[in-house]
């Protein structure tokens, strides 16, 4: 037995000395993303196999942590889902990171994004908005903050922390899109709505534009 244990020991010894130490770290720190640190990865990849002139229409962040981010290794507990638009085919595909590999089609569509949202105003606005994403995009000029950031600004709301205090284990969804699918007067610029949601409520806040200098509503109002 002993002998066996040592074999394994020096067996890992040498896989682990074959590998680079900053690699493994990094793959592990790479498990988890922020909104915007695949955009690139899943345009490329939406380029080659959906369409070429293919654009980013929205982002939509599943049970997000309260700190901005998801694990790509928990794929069916939180994701980050990339809407992508092309003006040739007038149509949307949706993508979702991978842990270790490129970018996959996802199964979640606007449907089950907005099967989440209790706020019967906010779902009827966000389902008016997502019609309108396969014919507009988010221009890759466009200045907008990450998940950390915006999470941060909302929960220094007195509203935000009382709604969690209410509904205990309430989950967070967000969603950057093109501010022109939601307010036709505004400029051309991204905006974030975030869906703080229990078993049977929802508080759903718009920052617009998409930074923490932004105006947070209720996007009922």
């Amino acid at each position: 037995m002993k002998k066996n244990i040592a074999g394994i020991i020096f067996l890992l010894i040498l896989i682990i000395s074959a590998c680079n130490v900053e690699d493994l770290i990094s793959e592990l720190e790479n498990s988890t993303i922020t909104a915007k640190s695949k955009v690139a990865e899943v345009l490329n990849k939406a380029k080659n196999d959906f369409a070429a002139d293919a654009q980013l229409a929205a982002i939509y962040g599943l049970n997000v942590r309260t700190n901005g981010e998801v694990d790509l290794q928990k794929p069916t507990e939180n994701a980050f889902v990339y809407v992508v638009q092309s003006d040739s085919e007038q149509s949307n595909e949706f993508y979702v990171p991978v842990f270790g590999s490129t970018p996959v089609r996802s199964p979640i569509n606007f449907t089950n994004m907005l099967s989440l949202v209790e706020d019967q105003t906010a779902k009827n606005i966000l389902g008016n908005v997502f019609g309108t994403l396969s014919t507009v995009h988010i221009e890759s000029s466009v200045d907008y903050h990450d998940s950390p950031a915006i999470l941060s600004k909302m929960f220094e709301r007195t509203d935000v922390s009382d709604f969690r205090f209410s509904n205990v284990g309430s989950k967070i969804d967000m969603f950057l899109i093109p501010s022109k699918s939601i307010d036709t007067t505004s400029s051309d610029a991204a905006d974030w709505i975030v869906n703080f949601y229990g078993d049977s409520a929802s508080l759903v806040l718009w920052l617009h534009p998409g930074t923490v200098n932004g105006t947070i509503t209720k996007i009922s109002n």
